[in-house]
């Protein structure tokens, strides 16, 4: 296959380049440093660039800031993905996939974001991402464009704000708040595992014809944060304590992502404990839950 993962050394990066590997799909692998196949800097002018943007190959960028520095959140998150855009049409790259995010659709509500919903973005870092679709979607209206596909990606088990807080909590010796609403419910939300995430790339880093493919990317059962830290104190961080909290005002109860798009693509296993199975998933270990 004619793939080059861009950003290869970042966490959605590992986890597709370790997938792809055990795979032995030939996938080449790009970072700044000499544990890749292609080292380049990320500057557009350097001698490396040629070798990452090559005719007809397709490209899958995973580089991406997700702080809260807006100057970073523009070079990175914008600006970078705008110059690599450019010279994908100027060297003839057959596909470009693009790491966006649910963080582009703002707080959740009732019903599951579709991706033909109108963009609300409340943090600095989903403004970014939808800055960037914006100029993705310029770039696909024109007659040089390559195939594009955006990946507005849900929650990734194991490279979540859920298990970084966790471990920092750990670590400080202090038990983690976990908001619970008036009904004693936690948050739900839409998450994926990382086998799971590398067979959605998998099935759409084929180039296609016609328009810009925008993709909500999560598993279709949406999981609760309560349920999360206990799978994740079962199979990961066994010292993991928390505490139970009333949920602060204009915390949303519910974020989560229609699927039926994305499952036109791919064939999900329904789990019949969706936190344990992808967090063991996580880990290495394999869900024993049979298809329901």
């Amino acid at each position: 296959m004619n793939t080059t993962l861009v950003g290869a050394n970042g966490k959605l990066g590992t986890i597709l380049a370790c997938c792809a590997a055990r795979a032995g799909l030939g996938w080449r692998t790009q970072s700044r440093t000499n544990l890749t196949d292609v080292q380049w800097s990320g500057a557009f002018d350097g001698s490396a660039t040629d070798s990452v943007f090559v005719q007809g190959v397709t490209l899958i960028n995973m580089i991406g800031y997700t702080g809260t520095d807006e100057k970073l959140l523009g070079d990175i998150n914008v600006r970078f993905v705008k110059d690599l855009l450019v010279k994908a049409v100027d060297t003839g790259v057959a596909h470009v996939v693009l790491a966006s995010s649910a963080a582009v659709y703002g707080a959740g509500g009732d019903t599951s974001f579709d991706e033909n919903d109108p963009l609300r973005p409340i943090t600095p870092y989903g403004v970014s991402k939808s800055k960037m679709e914006e100029f993705a979607h310029r770039i696909a209206a024109t007659s040089t464009s390559p195939a594009i596909t955006i990946l507005r990606i849900g929650n990734i088990v194991g490279a979540d704000a859920l298990s970084a807080a966790a471990n920092d909590h750990v670590r400080a010796g202090t038990p983690m708040p976990l908001h619970r609403f008036p009904d004693g419910t936690a948050a739900l939300l839409s998450y994926i595992a990382p086998r799971d995430l590398f067979d959605v790339v998998c099935a759409l880093s084929t180039p296609h014809n016609g328009p810009l493919r925008m993709i909500n990317v999560a598993h279709p059962q949406p999981v609760s944060l309560d349920d999360m830290l206990r799978a994740y104190k079962t199979h990961h961080i066994p010292q993991l304590t928390w505490v139970d909290m009333p949920a602060p005002n204009g915390i949303s109860h519910r974020v989560t992502l229609s699927t039926d798009k994305l499952q036109s693509f791919v064939n999900f296993q329904e789990y019949g404990d969706p936190e344990d199975a992808m967090v063991r998933q996580m880990v290495g270990g394999q869900p024993d839950e049979t298809r329901l």
